[in-house]
């Protein structure tokens, strides 16, 4: 993998994101198949696999490696143990997978050092909501997603309220990976995106399921945010660069 995306994984993450720029927008990008298995596509993304794969060639290019070691990285972001096991071993909930991926030292939880608020509520979406997930077909997987989502509701989490996100934008970085709380009753996240820096205001750089394309945001962060009213704020990640 050849390129010139700088040296550090924020700048990498950043740059790796630009080049992702236009790519259409694509709902459900991991559901439909028959049997859980690794997806890889560039042709169409949604949120969260826009993050996954920038993250996962990320990454690949610090490692100097080829298509066969994004295909090792982006399993090891996506599902638990970095094993596809099935479709309870995917990491659904954006919180689980923020445990799971700084587990690995991908990235800081920053959300806590930057002031946040501890999550107060209840992670049942999936499991509350059944009908939604018709890939979860057996009452083993339904078994090990409760079982998950006990393991999130056991942990803390800290989220940037929406009214604060404006007096710590200057406080992110470029490359910082975003979640968008969520005020759904029984949900932790609503949207994934990575910031780009424009002075001391943060933008999103992200799969855009309105305008049907990967994007960089019109308005600034607390701004954009604030335009859905199920979203309560934010959740905070920064890329570290291994040891």
């Amino acid at each position: 993998m050849k390129n010139d995306f700088g040296q550090t994984m924020p700048e990498i993450v950043k740059q790796i994101t630009h080049s992702f720029l236009k790519t259409p927008y694509v709902a459900h990008t991991l559901e439909g198949n028959s049997q859980e298995q690794l997806v890889c596509r560039f042709d169409g993304l949604d949120c969260t696999t826009l993050v996954e794969n920038v993250l996962a060639l990320a990454l690949t290019y610090k490692a100097g490696g080829d298509f066969d070691r994004f295909k090792q990285e982006l399993t090891q972001i996506r599902y638990r143990n970095g094993k596809v096991d099935g479709y309870a071993s995917r990491l659904h909930y954006f919180t689980d997978w923020l445990y799971e991926n700084e587990k690995r030292g991908i990235f800081k939880d920053i959300g806590q050092e930057l002031g946040g608020t501890r999550m107060n509520k209840e992670i049942n979406f999936m499991t509350a909501h059944p009908n939604f997930y018709p890939s979860a077909n057996s009452d083993e997987v339904w078994k090990e997603l409760r079982s998950r989502e006990d393991s999130i509701n056991n942990r803390q989490y800290f989220f940037i309220p929406l009214s604060q996100i404006k007096t710590i934008e200057a406080k992110l970085n470029d490359g910082d990976i975003i979640g968008i709380a969520s005020s759904v009753n029984g949900l932790d996240c609503n949207h994934m995106g990575i910031i780009n820096k424009i002075g001391n205001q943060a933008y999103l750089l992200h799969a855009s399921s309105v305008n049907k394309a990967v994007e960089l945001s019109a308005l600034p962060l607390h701004q954009y945010v604030a335009l859905n009213k199920k979203n309560s704020g934010i959740f905070v990640a920064r890329p570290v660069d291994k040891e």
